[in-house]
């Protein structure tokens, strides 16, 4: 059953108390429907021992540097039978392009507006051919020039409609099962594992952090100002090399890549 944008923005009305007698004003929701939800809470709500924690909020990422980012987390599955070793699957994205691109501008607009005292989190679902939508669900912050993607579902079958409604008005409401693990890449870190099996209990959040106070020199080579910083021919093929290797990697975009290209050889 598909809700509409009325049922949906009811339940971030839910999520954040809104629905008392006294009207109050909306909360900040920059994605509302059944597949992705993003909006801005209070951190007190991220877990009970970060009441009272500020965050470096609001911070200003261009959609281009948040879809980078998206890009470069990675999971692997985790298989554990009954009979036999356990194993892992192959490392893989977390999000697909069309994930990346709608989670990358409602999360440059939500940052924007969150302030010192507030995260955002988000949920989305991905339909399968095998049967229930894969929900991945959690919360991102800024700490210490770091930002934290507390990930509370990763990839997780919902078959419940009470459970995905859950989810819906709190993207933190982990389930029960770990399918799904981390794995972290380049300037990332874990902060906590998973807790072992998951077992019948809501495991605890896993949080990434991942530094970004080197994202301008990574994002792409820097390209030289005024007259006289002309590159050599062995320089400017170094860097167009770089850039090719990024842009292969998915570290930068297409449109990134011939960008900067171009600006490489406007310098000739």
């Amino acid at each position: 059953m598909r809700w509409s944008k009325a049922g949906w923005m009811w339940l971030c009305l839910l999520s954040v108390g809104c629905a008392t007698a006294t009207p109050q004003a909306e909360p900040s929701c920059f994605s509302c429907d059944d597949q992705r939800v993003v909006r801005i809470i209070p951190s007190a709500k991220l877990r009970s021992n970060d009441q009272g924690r500020r965050f470096q909020h609001p911070m200003n990422l261009t959609q281009a540097e948040w879809e980078t980012l998206l890009r470069g987390v990675m999971v692997r599955s985790t298989h554990s039978p009954l009979l036999g070793p356990s194993y892992q699957g192959a490392t893989e994205p977390l999000f697909l392009d069309e994930e990346v691109r709608a989670l990358g501008s409602s999360l440059r607009q939500a940052f924007q507006q969150a302030t010192e005292q507030e995260a955002v989190v988000f949920a989305t679902a991905r339909a399968t051919d095998e049967g229930p939508a894969q929900v991945t669900s959690g919360a991102w912050f800024v700490e210490a020039s770091r930002i934290h993607l507390r990930l509370a579902n990763c990839r997780i079958a919902v078959t419940m409609p009470s459970i995905r409604r859950q989810i819906w008005i709190d993207p933190l409401f982990a389930q029960a099962g770990i399918f799904y693990e981390l794995v972290p890449g380049n300037r990332q870190a874990l902060m906590n594992k998973p807790s072992s099996g998951g077992g019948v209990f809501r495991p605890d959040p896993v949080e990434l952090v991942i530094d970004q106070s080197g994202r301008s020199e990574a994002a792409a080579p820097a390209v030289p100002e005024g007259p006289s910083s002309v590159p050599s021919a062995s320089s400017l093929e170094e860097r167009l090399a770089v850039l090719k290797r990024l842009r292969d990697l998915g570290l930068i975009t297409e449109e990134e890549y011939r960008s900067k290209k171009q600006q490489l050889l406007d310098r000739l």
